[in-house]
């Protein structure tokens, strides 16, 4: 191992319990910054291309697992449900695994996939990412979408966030999600969310957001 790697996994290891601990002693807001900033940097791992990472390929899918799972737990603190849907019990299993990354050989304790691959503006590249001029007209426009209607073109299946604009009596997109055939599976996942307008040809999907902004959902398959 590096000195390199090892800095690294000494680094997502240190953010790791530090989360952890924000969560066990009842700091939400901490704890849910803290697991969302982990997750940004193990998703870039996990996407990288560059040749000298020492990760094997298989090793980034279980980065992007956790990445997920940290993802899931954050979403869990901020529900209003009582029922934590990922808790911190079963988080404080992945501690081990990430922390033995390059040796780790056994199946990921949970059903979870990572954020899929896709070409994501570098930073230098975005625009304003924060929410447009629709958060100044009140009503439903300046929270969250009124609904998301799902669509099928092609090879994936999208998920556009629409509300409507009382002063223009029209509905708008907000945003954008999508999920690649492969990612049809029982249990949780979390996708990205894109902005306007829906690119159904996936040619240059640019972020919503520069925060860590994900739509998550809990699927469930029924045979016919």
């Amino acid at each position: 191992m590096s000195e390199v790697t090892r800095s690294l996994l000494q680094r997502w290891g240190a953010s790791f319990r530090r989360g952890a601990d924000f969560d066990s002693w009842g700091q939400l807001v901490e704890a849910i910054d803290e697991y969302q900033i982990l997750a940004r940097h193990l998703q870039k791992e996990a996407q990288s291309q560059h040749n000298n990472s020492e990760f094997t390929e298989e090793q980034k899918k279980t980065i992007g697992k956790i990445a997920t799972c940290l993802e899931l737990r954050s979403a869990a603190l901020q529900s209003t449900q009582s029922q934590e849907e990922f808790k911190l019990e079963d988080l404080k299993k992945l501690e081990p695994i990430l922390k033995n990354i390059l040796t780790y050989n056994k199946e990921f304790p949970f059903d979870v996939q990572p954020v899929p691959l896709r070409r994501i503006l570098a930073p230098g590249e975005e625009e304003n990412l924060e929410f447009e001029e629709d958060e100044e007209e009140g009503g439903a426009g300046a929270g969250s979408p009124d609904s998301f209607p799902a669509r099928v073109p092609g090879a994936a299946i999208f998920f556009e966030f629409k509300h409507y604009k009382p002063k223009k009596r029209f509905t708008s997109t907000k945003c954008f999600a999508f999920m690649e055939m492969d990612e049809i599976k029982p249990g949780p996942i979390v996708i990205e969310l894109y902005k306007k307008p829906t690119d159904f040809k996936r040619k240059k999907l640019q972020l919503l957001t520069k925060k860590p902004l994900y739509l998550h959902l809990h699927q469930t398959l029924h045979k016919e």
